[in-house]
């Protein structure tokens, strides 16, 4: 079905619950469903167009989730303890194309699937096998079907180009949120803030080069991690194929190889603070002043082989800078 270009649309349902209890504990609890129609998406063109690909408005998405705010005030004498969290669910899927095909491959990156009734995250590449102890080979995954289609069945190949595509994980979080804690006592105050994400899978492009088994010899190899090991001998059961001068076999190429967790808990920042007591103040004429001194960014906690799992909503850690850590100061003066 043909259509104009067009802006996407959205329809949202929502239903929410707060409550304040004690005058310490404030939850808002939201239900929502979001449909988002006429979705934008490029879709590949023939070889003969002159064009890769040209944005279309192919179908439709509907997200369901959940969000969850819980503000507490654990203590409020002289030393005061507040605490800040939240936390989201959110699952989507597919609904509807307009192609007249159940699918469209995204034809910029080739990671990526649009396919009615799955999540519109998938990744879409050959499913990685492991190693033949036998020989040190790469192995895909080969799915066996009829004369209709129908899968039947499944093997293995150590040949790239006859390995199946299909759908091996997604790029969405099962879950996201964050937590503020605030502990104060006279006139210092001290507040850290942690983010994290679970249950999403994050592509490690970098490794096609870095980890590419000989593939690439002008490209420093990366160090194996403490869990991973080499082929080198029959028997060996490895995570990774036998080093071979100019590659082995394609083993480097996109698959579910560089596919990994990118779960993780980040110590987003910290910040100790200090209100100059007012009497000082009153000296000079200053309202109030405050000095601080905290960081970005100071510890992580994750599976992620790469430089830093935290990547775009596509899923894909290209070969970039990672977050940095900074330390700052800083003094705050009202008059």
């Amino acid at each position: 079905m043909c259509r104009t270009l067009s802006w996407e649309k959205a329809y949202n349902t929502n239903i929410g619950i707060d409550l304040g209890l004690f005058n310490r504990i404030n939850l808002t609890v939201e239900l929502y469903q979001k449909d988002n129609k006429d979705l934008l998406f490029n879709v590949p063109l023939p070889a003969t167009a002159g064009y890769s690909y040209i944005s279309q408005n192919v179908g439709s998405v509907r997200n369901k989730g959940l969000e969850i705010n819980l503000s507490t005030d654990n203590l409020v004498g002289a030393f005061k303890w507040s605490t800040d969290f939240n936390i989201g669910f959110n699952k989507n899927r597919v609904t509807e194309l307009y192609t007249g095909k159940n699918q469209i491959v995204d034809p910029i990156s080739g990671y990526f699937i649009l396919q009615q009734g799955q999540d519109m995250r998938s990744f879409y590449m050959r499913k990685w096998a492991g190693v033949d102890p036998a020989n040190g080979d790469p192995l895909w995954e080969k799915l066996v079907t009829d004369a209709n289609g129908n899968v039947t069945g499944k093997t293995t190949t150590n040949n790239y180009n006859d390995a199946s595509l299909q759908i091996v994980g997604s790029a969405t979080p099962k879950f996201f949120g964050g937590m503020r804690n605030t502990f104060s006592y006279k006139n210092f105050q001290l507040s850290a803030f942690l983010a994290f994400v679970s249950g999403n899978d994050v592509y490690n492009s970098t490794r096609e080069l870095m980890d590419n088994d000989g593939a690439y010899y002008t490209y420093n190899m990366m160090s194996l991690d403490k869990d991973w090991s080499r082929w080198e001998k029959p028997g060996d059961v490895a995570t990774h194929p036998k080093y071979t001068i100019k590659g082995n076999k394609n083993s480097h190429k996109p698959s579910s190889r560089f596919l990994e967790d990118g779960s993780y808990l980040r110590l987003r920042n910290v910040n100790l603070s200090y209100a100059l007591p007012k009497a000082w103040l009153d000296r000079a004429h200053i309202g109030n002043a405050r000095i601080s001194i905290g960081g970005d960014n100071l510890w992580t906690l994750t599976k992620f082989s790469g430089l830093d799992p935290e990547v775009d909503d596509r899923g894909i850690n290209y070969i970039k800078y990672p977050s940095s850590t900074k330390w700052f100061a800083g003094l705050e003066i009202n008059f």
